[in-house]
């Protein structure tokens, strides 16, 4: 089998037609080839895999031991290919079965994975997804392996990869209820900036941020400003289960506020200074640019309502 690595999909194909037809010519026939041209093919597979696949007999073409053994991988080989081709060259979300890999962080799974789910169910029951969290140093190489479909998030990312700005957002000071009321806080007040200081506060870092370029803290260092960080998370989804009942505070992105909201007695209020907004993109890679799946994915995200969001007029139309 020294020829494996000349062996091409015509070949590959031709086998198959003389195993389902016994015959080189009716094969030649099924696949709109000349006699010699398929003869000559059929040789040349023969070379390749070291047999002689099919033996002339009485009743047609019989296949050797070994075109016995292949026949089922190749015919399902083909199938595979084709159906992956036809799936590239058109998509109907109503019957894929697609899967999809997502990098995002918990506020993404709260906002854009939870929205897409919804759209999923009623457009595209079967379509999967699954969602990873990495560093953000592993995004690149995620998204270039095909261990990863799209990345969505405040990503800095190369130009090697497609990019889309999809939404911008500011950060809010959540609390306890009943603490900020102590402390004079109310509803959507701007939090005097001493005070701000002065607080316990829990800092949300993401696998997907680094350390030094979180906003809020890039903001206070211009200032000379430090806040008093107690607890570091890697996820702002616990934050409804660790805020009430004490004096902590964490600053977090809009996207968090509702749902931390929804599960738990807290005071929302504003920042006493401004921080670079929050732009959330969406990218993938350009092999996937013409990809029907993929394009159809996008516009899912494109066109997902968050309204909850401290939105600018930034959302792309690309």
């Amino acid at each position: 089998m020294n020829g494996l690595n000349n062996l091409d999909l015509n070949l590959l194909k031709l086998f198959d037609a003389i195993y389902r037809e016994r015959s080189v010519s009716a094969a030649a026939d099924r696949l709109n080839m000349t006699q010699p041209a398929a003869s000559n093919a059929l040789n040349r597979l023969r070379q390749a895999l070291g047999d002689q696949l099919f033996v002339r007999t009485r009743s047609g073409m019989e296949p050797t031991l070994l075109a016995q053994s292949i026949a089922g991988p190749v015919q399902q080989g083909l199938k595979e290919i084709g159906a992956s081709i036809l799936e590239g060259m058109s998509f109907c979300p109503e019957e894929s079965e697609r899967s999809f890999t997502m990098l995002a962080t918990d506020v993404g799974e709260e906002t854009y994975i939870a929205a897409l789910m919804k759209i999923l169910e009623t457009s595209a029951p079967n379509i999967d997804i699954r969602v990873l969290e990495a560093p953000l140093e592993d995004y690149e190489n995620l998204l270039e392996f095909g261990y990863a479909d799209f990345a969505i998030g405040r990503l800095e990312i190369s130009d090697r990869f497609m990019r889309e700005h999809i939404a911008s957002c500011c950060y809010s000071v959540l609390l306890c209820a009943q603490y900020a009321e102590e402390i004079g806080v109310a509803e959507d007040s701007v939090i005097p900036y001493e005070l701000y200081l002065s607080l316990r506060h829990v800092n949300v870092l993401t696998r997907a941020t680094p350390a030094n370029r979180h906003p809020v803290d890039m903001a206070l260092r211009q200032m000379n400003g430090q806040r008093r960080v107690v607890l570091t998370l890697p996820h702002a989804s616990v934050l409804s289960g660790i805020l009430p009942g004490t004096t902590l505070v964490a600053t977090v992105p809009g996207p968090a506020i509702e749902p931390l909201r929804a599960r738990a007695n807290l005071v929302q209020a504003r920042l006493p200074f401004e921080t670079e907004m929050l732009h959330v993109l969406l990218v993938w890679h350009r092999r996937q640019q013409l990809d029907k799946g993929h394009s159809w994915m996008r516009d899912q995200f494109r066109a997902m309502p968050m309204t909850s969001w401290d939105l600018s007029d930034m959302r792309a139309t690309g």
